[in-house]
């Protein structure tokens, strides 16, 4: 009996620190975070000040709520592995928060913020989703190795204010050089091997976005110009299908003209309409694609 008592104590105990959590805002006051605390709930903006050093170990696993991110001041080394790499990402991650009951989307969370004033952020092994900018660095002291970025809203990685050519789900390494405030060095890593390409021009992030939102508007103007046309295409519509009675009786004078007349408004507005909402629907479309870029 004792003995099963004790199995019970420990089970829960397990179950308990299963779904441990630790809550995080402000600056983070200790020299490392590690992957005891998991998963890390981000509740407002945490911290690392200038002249502090933190070290986020491998297999931490940050979830942060709307408006929040990681600003860092000072010196930050995040040091993942193949394996258990270090997560950042929204609360409402299924992959990483089982109890959310939202999906997860871009623009979620702000992302991780490198001022100009910190000394130094070195990345390593990490994966970064949902948020609004990925990493922005406002300075070129930054590293990073193996980072793999998914379904990020605007960009995934900028280095004052310049976007580097990052693509979903692939690993990317970028290391800091005398020139990369002109021209910074890209090379990406995938599975199989490893691939390394000039920088690219910043076309994709600023082009995608403005893609977006253009597509977004085009979308909405053309289904609200399509359905605004259906008001005259219906009162053309009602006056062609009266009977010959009420047409004579309500145009004694000219009854064939007048028909032909509602008969052309109704096919002219018809066919605008349709125009339009299929004009619509190419927005929305292209607006939906523009994720996926």
């Amino acid at each position: 009996m004792r003995k099963l008592a004790f199995a019970s104590i420990a089970i829960a105990l397990c179950a308990a620190a299963g779904f441990a959590e630790t809550h995080l805002s402000g600056d983070i006051k200790l020299p490392s975070l590690d992957s005891t605390g998991n998963p890390y709930i981000v509740d407002q903006d945490i911290v690392v000040p200038a002249g502090k050093k933190v070290v986020i170990k491998e297999g931490c696993v940050f979830l942060f709520k709307g408006f929040t991110g990681l600003n860092v001041f000072g010196q930050v080394h995040v040091a993942g592995s193949t394996k258990h790499p270090v997560s950042f990402t929204s609360v409402n991650d299924g992959d990483f928060n089982p109890k959310s009951d939202q999906l997860p989307n871009p623009f979620d969370w702000n992302g991780v913020l490198v001022a100009k004033e910190s000394s130094g952020a070195l990345f390593e092994n990490f994966n970064l989703r949902y948020s609004v900018y990925g990493i922005k660095a406002q300075t070129t002291t930054i590293s990073i190795q193996n980072g793999v970025f998914r379904q990020n809203g605007q960009f995934h990685f900028t280095i004052n204010e310049k976007i580097q050519y990052v693509q979903d789900n692939i690993a990317y390494s970028y290391t800091a050089t005398s020139s990369d405030a002109e021209k910074p060095a890209v090379s990406g890593t995938t599975e199989t091997g490893t691939k390394t390409a000039m920088s690219k021009p910043a076309k994709s992030g600023k082009n995608v976005v403005a893609f977006r939102y253009t597509a977004l508007g085009v979308g909405i103007v053309g289904l609200t110009a399509g359905s605004v046309m259906l008001i005259p295409w219906n009162n053309s519509k009602s006056q062609v299908l009266l009977s010959n009675t009420e047409f004579e009786a309500k145009y004694p004078n000219n009854t064939n003209e007048k028909w032909l007349q509602f008969v052309n408004s109704t096919n002219g507005w018809g066919a605008a309409s349709i125009g339009c909402y299929a004009l619509g629907l190419l927005g929305l479309i292209g607006f939906g694609v523009s994720f996926a870029v």
